[in-house]
C-alpha cells in the first residue's frame, strides 16, 4: 500500500511537471545580443537569460525550440510551440493572430549605411540606392511602406546576411531594430555611418512582447505577471546592463 502511494505521488508530480512545461519559440536565425545558438547547441543572449528568469518567476518549466522567423506564428497556431519570445513587436495585425503579454523592451528601427551618403526617405536621396532588411520584420514593413515605391529594397532571411552584404558593399543601407543595429555598427565602424533611429509612429507597434495563442489567456496572464515583476527590478537592470550597457526597460 505504501509503495502504491509513493508511485501515485510520483505520477502526480510527473503529470504536474508536464502540465507546466511550455515550449518557448525563439528565432533560429542568430540575433545578437538577444539570442545566439553556439556550435554545441547552447543558447546565449539577453532574451535567453530573460526567458529563464520569466519562467522561474512564473513557476514554469520551459524548453527552448528554435524556429525560422517566418514560421514562428504558424508554429504557435499549430501547437508546435506554446510561446513566442524572440523580439516580436506588438502590432495590430499580429494581435489578430496571437495574444501578446506585457512588453519587456522597446526599440525603433535604425539605419546603418556606407559612409559618404545621405539618408532620407525621399526619391532624390535614395535614387539608385539599395536598402537591405530582414524579411517579415517591422523594419521591413516600415521601409517598404516609406520607400518601396522609389528605391530598391532587398529582403534577407537573416540579419547576419544583411550585415554581411552591407560590409561587402553590395547594399548601401540596412534597416534593423536600433539595439542590434547599434551593436553591429559599434563593431564595424570603418566605412560605415550610423544614420539614427526613425521617428516613432503607430505603425511601428507598441514595444516588444512575448506571444501565446489567442485562447491561452491564463498563460498570457501568468507570463505578463512575471514580466511586470521583472522589468522594474534590479535583476532586469543588471541583465540589461550586462548586454547593452544601459537599461532597455519599456
Amino acid at each position: 500500500m505504501k509503495k502504491l502511494l509513493i508511485i501515485a505521488s510520483m505520477l502526480v508530480t510527473t503529470l504536474s511537471t508536464q502540465a507546466n512545461t511550455i515550449k518557448i519559440g525563439v528565432a533560429a536565425e542568430p540575433y545578437p545580443p538577444f539570442s545566439t545558438k553556439s556550435a554545441n547547441g547552447t543558447w546565449t543572449g539577453f532574451e535567453i537569460d530573460l526567458i529563464h528568469n520569466v519562467c522561474d518567476k512564473a513557476q514554469l518549466t520551459c524548453e527552448i525550440k528554435d524556429i525560422a522567423w517566418d514560421g514562428l506564428i504558424p508554429s504557435l497556431q499549430s501547437k508546435k510551440i506554446d510561446v513566442i519570445f524572440t523580439s516580436m513587436t506588438v502590432t495590430e495585425a499580429r494581435a489578430k493572430k496571437v495574444l501578446f503579454t506585457s512588453p519587456y523592451y522597446n526599440t525603433l528601427p535604425a539605419i546603418v549605411g556606407l559612409e559618404g551618403q545621405t539618408f532620407a526617405l525621399t526619391k532624390t536621396a535614395l535614387k539608385g540606392k539599395i536598402i537591405g532588411v530582414q524579411n517579415s520584420t517591422i523594419a521591413a514593413f516600415y521601409i517598404k511602406e516609406k520607400a518601396g515605391k522609389f528605391t530598391s529594397i532587398r529582403y534577407y532571411d537573416t540579419q547576419d546576411a544583411v550585415n554581411a552584404d552591407l560590409l561587402a558593399g553590395r547594399i548601401d543601407f540596412m534597416i534593423a531594430d536600433d539595439i542590434p543595429a547599434t551593436e553591429f555598427y559599434n563593431k564595424n565602424k570603418a566605412g560605415l555611418v550610423y544614420y539614427g533611429a526613425v521617428t516613432y509612429e503607430p505603425s511601428l507597434g507598441k514595444g516588444i512582447a512575448a506571444a501565446v495563442r489567442l485562447s491561452d489567456t491564463a498563460l498570457a496572464s501568468q507570463l505578463s505577471s512575471a514580466i511586470d515583476t521583472l522589468v522594474p527590478s534590479k535583476e532586469y537592470e543588471a541583465l540589461s546592463m550586462k548586454y547593452f550597457g544601459t537599461n532597455i526597460a519599456p
